[in-house]
């Protein structure tokens, strides 16, 4: 029986810090870690720092105790910089421009800034005139896409140190003029190549186009169009976004425009604010362990903390002060989580079965209920935010799922975020570490079964990752190992559609189509869906088997295994 050989692999990670193997060690002192500093002296400086900020006697051991268990993923500028003289704990910002050049150029500034301190960023970019617009002295706007050339340079121009690079989004509405330059962006020959870039798609003109208005359809397979030869355009889904936001910010009158740099934030920013959202994961992985502990909870203090630290080290700070007031007016942490496709896989359930739609929603739900119980708390021993006077709570959203690629090496390679594995064998080429990396839980079956070999591997490598070959394996599973391409991409929508009733916020979900196997119609009518059934946002379309790159690195390069 399979899950007696995935029960031996569960044993392994009693031990703690089970998850700091020697690409996990590595991937940490190569870009986050201050030389001489263990990964564990780090996580316990972190801990003692947010015991120190919330005063809580006790604190740093239990969260210092469920790190060591393998139940939280730490966002990188945490590790890199929380409780240090440098950087900020924070790196997620989103600003507003109005039509105005003096609006325009601040927020370049802002941008500048944020990038400075290792922000990744964003900008709407819907309120400016489209190009041929008249403007003052006579003249006539060059439109919006001329100032994405400025967010290009200063991302390119202003260095984040060695830990992250400058990364900016720039989104635009679907029915702005200028929207046709937008799709050229990071195409050939076109002078902007390394921002991304998003379209707001409203309800209103969604509808149109389902219902056959011939000039919304040429849009709309236009920007299907790009996505399949570059990835992106993102989609966020305005009403949808809209719909799903919390209570205060309907009663309020917030209006969510755009989203962040991978599409899981879904905040309000303002000509007087610019959003800031502070984030971590859970570790699906192990969910069976921490479902009946307090994990949910003290995450949730602890990135309180962590947003109370950026504050005090951000205040005073030149062209910071509309993120410190969106700081300290809202206090919105986001609670994502990683480690979910690992999950399934280690008790034997199929990515696409009602089992999996069945746990899915009882993590999500649980992370729900238990963050808002613990920002209640927080409320009370430490008051509420401008924001959420009288509501009782001390953030205004506590859930938003992120892309987790380097956070899935630091905690031991589990599966990134809530997307599917890649590949069964692959090499991970990061930016800091190269490795080749096998799938642990379909390896421990292979091994009990005398198949744990190097023919078995270079058979999976040659059928890009894939395991359907093999006679070894029964019908079941075969269907757990699935790769990310192998899986009906609408099990990846209708997942989404169902957690994010429980998430405040968005999520970053991908989904990988090869078009020479799936059509344009059938392309469309997943994003239909999506949309009909309330996902806010959509973030990369992997076009290709991206297994396939994986795979021929490994029968290329053996050096990579230890």
């Amino acid at each position: 029986m399979a899950q007696t050989e995935l029960d031996s692999v569960a044993e392994q990670h009693t031990e703690p810090f089970y998850w700091l193997n020697e690409d996990s060690r590595e991937f940490l002192r190569e870009g986050y870690l201050l030389e001489g500093v263990e990964a564990e002296e780090r996580v316990r400086q972190i801990a003692e720092r947010a015991e120190e900020i919330l005063g809580e006697e006790g604190f740093a051991d239990k969260f210092y105790e469920y790190m060591s268990r393998g139940f939280y993923s730490l966002a990188s500028p945490v590790w890199s910089n929380f409780g240090l003289d440098r950087g900020l704990p924070i790196s997620c910002f989103g600003s507003y421009m109005e039509d105005s050049i003096e609006s325009i150029l601040h927020t370049q500034a802002e941008v500048g800034e944020m990038t400075k301190q290792g922000g990744g960023t964003s900008g709407y970019f819907g309120e400016l005139r489209p190009r041929g617009s008249p403007i003052t002295n006579n003249g006539k706007s060059n439109g919006s896409y001329s100032f994405t050339e400025l967010f290009d340079t200063i991302i390119n121009v202003i260095s984040q140190g060695e830990t992250r690079r400058g990364q900016f989004a720039g989104y635009i509405d679907v029915e702005h003029d200028d929207l046709e330059e937008w799709l050229n962006i990071k195409t050939e020959g076109d002078p902007v190549q390394d921002i991304y870039y998003g379209v707001i798609i409203g309800d209103d003109w969604f509808q149109a186009m389902i219902d056959g208005d011939e000039e919304k359809r040429e849009t709309w397979a236009d920007i299907i169009e790009t996505r399949i030869n570059i990835g992106v355009p993102y989609i966020i889904f305005r009403g949808n976004m809209n719909e799903g936001k919390p209570q205060v910010y309907k009663d309020k009158g917030y209006q969510i425009n755009a989203s962040n740099l991978c599409t899981e934030i879904a905040l309000p920013a303002t000509a007087d604010e610019s959003f800031v959202c502070c984030l971590s994961s859970m570790n699906a992985l192990h969910y069976d362990e921490w479902k009946d502990t307090d994990a949910v909870e003290t995450l949730t203090r602890f990135l309180d903390a962590v947003m109370e630290e950026f504050i005090e080290r951000t205040e005073g700070v030149q062209f910071m002060e509309r993120a410190v007031r969106f700081a300290k007016r809202h206090r919105a942490i986001g609670i994502g989580v990683l480690g979910w496709h690992s999950y399934l896989q280690s008790n034997m359930i199929p990515f696409d079965s009602m089992e999996a739609m069945e746990k899915n929603g009882e993590i999500f739900r649980t992370i729900k209920e238990r963050s808002y119980e613990a920002s209640e708390a927080l409320a009370d021993e430490f008051g509420e935010p401008e924001v959420l006077e009288g509501y009782g709570r001390r953030n205004t959203t506590t859930m938003s799922v992120a892309p987790t690629k380097s956070s899935s090496v630091i905690l031991g390679q589990v599966s990134p975020s809530i997307e599917p594995l890649k590949s069964n064998y692959f090499v991970r080429d990061g930016a800091k570490l190269k490795s080749t990396q096998k799938n642990r839980f379909l390896q421990a079956i292979l091994a009990e079964r005398g198949k744990d070999t190097r023919e078995v591997w270079d058979s999976i490598a040659n059928k890009d990752g894939s395991v359907q070959h093999l006679e070894c394996l029964t019908d079941e599973e075969k269907d757990v190992f699935k790769t990310f391409a192998e899986i009906p991409q609408m099990a990846i929508i209708n997942q989404a559609a169902q957690r994010q009733k429980y998430i405040d916020q968005s999520q970053s979900v991908n989904v990988s189509i090869d078009p020479s196997e799936v059509s344009v119609k059938e392309i469309n009518q997943l994003y239909i869906e999506a949309w009909k059934k309330g996902v806010k946002s959509l973030y990369y379309q992997n076009s290709v088997n991206a297994a396939q790159k994986f795979s021929r690195d490994i029968l290329e390069c053996r050096a990579c295994e230890s």
